[in-house]
C-alpha cells in the first residue's frame, strides 16, 4: 500500500502521504478483503475499494509472478506493469500475512484463490515444500483448503491455495487467533490457549471435534517442523452458534528456527512429540486417543521424502530440509529402542 501511494504521488508530482491505521483498514480491496467485514460511506451503496480487477484471472499468474520478482528484487523494469498490478500484489507482511509475495486471483469457476510466489532470497523451493506438506496434512486427517502447485517459468514453484473465507460466493466471518485471544504478540503464548478459547467460545456442537483437530495439528506441526506457528497462522470462522477452527494454512517445514513460536504445553516450545502427547487431556482426549492420533500422523509424515520427490523437489533440497523433521526422526528412534524384539 505504501508503494502504491508512493507511485501515485510520483505520478501526481506531490509528496507521498503518511498512511495511518485507518488508511490500511479501508485501503484493502473489497473483493479480496479478509473475512466478511465490508466498508462503505454513509448513505451510499458502493463499498470502498471496489476494484473489479482486485482478483485477476488465473491466466495472469505468470505476469504477476514476474512483477512480484521485480518488486522483491527492488528492480522495476516496467512501470506501466507495476501500476497495473500493484493493487493486486500483496507484499510480505501485508494484510494476508506471511513473509512471501502473493496475490489473489480468480479461478475459471469464479472461486477466489491466493498465489504465493517465490521470494527474493529463496535457496529452497518453498512453494513445493508447502504443497508437499499440504498433501501430508490432508492425508493425516487435517482440514486444509484445496491447493495446487504451478511452475510458471522461474526456478521455483508457486503454491496456490483456495480462500476458505469464501464459500459458494458468500463471505465467512474470520478472525485470527491473535485477534480473538486479544494478544499483541505470540511469544509466550501456548496452543493450550487456543484450546481454552474453543471451550469458552466454540460451537457447542463441534467443540470436541475441533479440539481433537487442534491436537492433531499440534502433533503434525511438531513432526514436520512447522515452527513459525505464531497466532496469526491460526484462525477461526464464525458459525451461527460459535467459533469453529478454521482450516490449516501456512504450514511449512522450517529449517531456520530451532523452537516453535507457540509453547506446546504451558512453558515448553521445544519440538518434542512426547510433550505434545502429554497435553492430550487438555484437548478432551484420553491417553489412548492421543497416542492413536500421534501414530496416525507419524505414519504419514514418515513418507515425507517420497512426497517431496513426487513434487519434484531436488535431492539436495531434500537433504537441506531434513533438519525440519528432527522431531519425527527422534520419535521414530525412541519407538524403535522401546519396541521389544520378537
Amino acid at each position: 500500500m505504501k508503494r502504491r501511494e508512493a507511485l501515485l504521488a510520483k505520478d501526481q508530482k506531490r509528496p507521498a502521504k503518511t498512511l495511518y491505521a485507518w488508511d490500511f483498514l479501508i485501503g484493502v480491496q473489497d473483493m479480496t478483503r479478509q473475512g466478511a467485514l465490508r466498508f462503505r460511506p454513509s448513505g451510499t451503496q458502493a463499498f470502498l475499494g471496489n476494484d473489479a480487477f482486485a482478483a485477476p484471472p488465473v491466466t495472469t499468474l505468470r505476469e504477476l509472478e514476474q512483477v512480484a520478482w521485480q518488486l522483491t528484487h527492488k528492480r522495476i523494469d516496467d512501470l506501466d506493469a507495476l501500476r497495473k498490478w500493484l493493487t493486486v500484489l500483496v507484499a510480505p507482511g501485508a494484510s494476508l500475512g506471511g513473509a512471501r509475495p502473493k496475490a489473489n486471483f480468480s479461478e475459471l469457476d469464479g472461486s477466489l484463490w491466493i498465489g504465493k510466489f517465490p521470494a527474493r532470497d529463496d535457496d529452497r523451493d518453498v512453494g513445493a515444500w508447502e504443497f508437499a506438506t499440504h498433501q501430508m496434512a490432508q492425508r493425516a486427517g487435517i482440514d486444509v483448503p484445496a491447493a495446487k502447485l504451478l511452475r510458471l517459468g522461474g526456478e521455483f514453484h508457486t503454491f496456490c491455495v483456495q480462500r476458505f473465507d469464501r464459500v459458494g460466493g458468500q463471505r465467512r466471518f474470520y478472525a485470527s487467533a491473535m485477534t480473538l485471544l486479544r494478544k499483541e504478540q505470540s511469544e509466550g503464548c501456548s496452543y493450550l490457549e487456543l484450546a481454552q478459547f474453543l471451550r469458552a467460545s466454540g460451537d457447542a456442537e463441534t467443540v470436541q471435534s475441533d479440539l481433537s483437530q487442534l491436537f492433531r495439528r499440534v502433533v503434525f506441526n511438531v513432526a514436520v517442523g512447522n515452527r513459525d506457528d505464531h497466532l496469526r497462522n491460526h484462525g477461526f470462522v464464525l458459525s451461527s452458534t460459535g467459533w469453529r477452527l478454521a482450516p490449516a494454512f501456512d504450514v511449512n517445514p522450517n529449517i531456520d528456527k530451532a523452537e516453535h513460536v507457540l509453547n506446546i504445553d504451558d512453558m515448553d516450545n521445544r519440538p518434542d512429540l512426547h510433550t505434545a502427547l502429554n497435553t492430550a487431556s487438555f484437548y478432551g482426549l484420553t491417553a489412548v486417543q492421543g497416542r492413536h492420533i500421534v501414530d496416525e500422523v507419524m505414519d504419514v509424515v514418515g513418507t515425507w521424502r517420497d512426497v517431496a520427490s513426487q513434487v519434484r523437489i531436488s535431492r539436495a533440497d531434500i537433504e537441506l530440509t531434513a533438519s525440519a523433521f528432527s522431531a519425527h526422526e527422534a520419535w521414530q528412534g525412541h519407538e524403535t529402542r522401546c519396541t521389544p524384539q520378537k
